[in-house]
């Protein structure tokens, strides 16, 4: 029975605006490639998650060329120069509106609530604008811990507070789930565009159902 739930930030309970995937496709398919989106984040999911220590700014770097390698396109100059600046570009960030619910429910159940992101500092100042700190016990941030997700280590962090009789959701299966079993606790994949919809793990479409989930392991 779960004593507490781990939570990922981005695109689990803030969205961002275009993300850096989006981003990434539209500069593609500009350039004359013809892809699926699926594919792009799918691409882009696999080279982010590829490293378990974060680069520079704290959290998972995207280097363009191995993206591209990923895509079987071979990244030349040309190509590159169209992405220089445009995935730094500003993004506008949203509350997704089950959030409040969701984390307002799994305090209800009495559970401890741990935040557990790969992020930059302007992580923290997300959190304090939408007024989420106030529902975690802790909070921790691949900037502040130098470990990333898929890393089990950055887990165990939360773990060492909580215990291990948790479970973590997250938006992205490598990073969230993939991490989360391989620090042996469970995990809900939020798949909110059925973004990894042949997968055959426990996952669901929105917070509602995620808490649903946790209330069963809860009853049984």
């Amino acid at each position: 029975m779960y004593k507490a739930v781990f939570s990922d930030l981005g695109e689990t309970l803030v969205g961002f605006t275009p993300r850096t995937y989006e981003v990434v496709y539209n500069i593609l398919m500009e350039s004359g490639y013809e892809l699926d989106k699926k594919r792009v984040y799918r691409a882009y999911a696999k080279v982010v998650t590829s490293n378990l220590y974060p680069g520079s700014n704290g959290t998972d770097m995207l280097d363009i060329r191995d993206l591209l390698y990923e895509l079987n396109i071979y990244p030349k100059e040309s190509l590159i120069r169209k992405f220089d600046g445009s995935l730094k570009s500003e993004e506008t960030k949203f509350l997704y509106d089950d959030a409040i619910d969701f984390l307002e429910g799994v305090k209800s159940l009495g559970l401890t609530l741990v935040l557990v992101s790969n992020a930059t500092p302007r992580a923290l100042s997300t959190v304090k604008e939408f007024k989420l700190d106030k529902y975690f016990d802790k909070m921790i941030f691949s900037f502040e811990v130098g470990l990333i997700k898929p890393n089990p280590r950055i887990f165990s962090k939360a773990i060492d507070f909580a215990g291990d009789r948790a479970v973590h959701i997250g938006d992205m299966y490598e990073a969230d789930y993939v991490g989360a079993k391989s620090a042996f606790i469970d995990a809900i994949l939020l798949d909110r565009s059925e973004l990894y919809k042949e997968l055959k793990v426990k996952k669901v479409r929105n917070l509602k159902d995620a808490l649903k989930e946790i209330k069963k392991n809860i009853e049984e």
